[in-house]
């Protein structure tokens, strides 16, 4: 399963072996302040994933705005612009953890910035060179790099 978290909305994707099963936008409100509001908005886009896969999740994939930590921390993502700190500290910086867990359990979980997601594409377009400076404009804009060898280097 893949999510991609932007200001306007939700994007969910189901691949099993190459093909894409199933793919949708469901909109949100990023401004609502509530975290709850969020988790569950983001869990049932993914539970919907999650049923058009028809197996079990082998592995997700996530990308954000902000700043995702090493471990998959929400460590400052401007999608939860309203939440207040201390609530953020709570309820937001283990959000991408604590939905994979719920979701599948004890699966692979990788969440990048979409800056990062876009010097990856880069890669892959390339046939694998590197060297790519990636930089994604949406709602916001992010950035990512890959080296030489076209591993990512977590540098925003």
């Amino acid at each position: 399963l893949a999510f991609d978290l932007g200001k306007s909305d939700i994007k969910t994707v189901a691949v099993k072996d190459g093909e894409v099963l199933y793919s949708k936008e469901t909109e949100w409100d990023v401004t609502n302040p509530d975290p709850d509001y969020h988790y569950k908005a983001i869990m049932d886009a993914l539970k919907i994933a999650k049923e058009k896969l028809g197996s079990e999740v082998e592995a997700i994939g996530g990308s954000a705005t902000g700043t995702v930590g090493a471990n998959n921390e929400a460590t400052w993502c401007d999608i939860f612009p309203n939440v207040p700190p201390d609530v953020y500290k709570a309820k937001v910086v283990d959000i991408f953890q604590r939905m994979a867990k719920d979701l599948a359990g004890d699966v692979p979980l990788k969440v990048i910035n979409d800056g990062e997601v876009t010097a990856l594409a880069a890669v892959q377009k390339l046939g694998g060179k590197g060297n790519v400076m990636g930089i994604s404009m949406g709602s916001s804009e992010g950035g990512g790099y890959a080296n030489a060898e076209g591993n990512l280097m977590g540098w925003i």
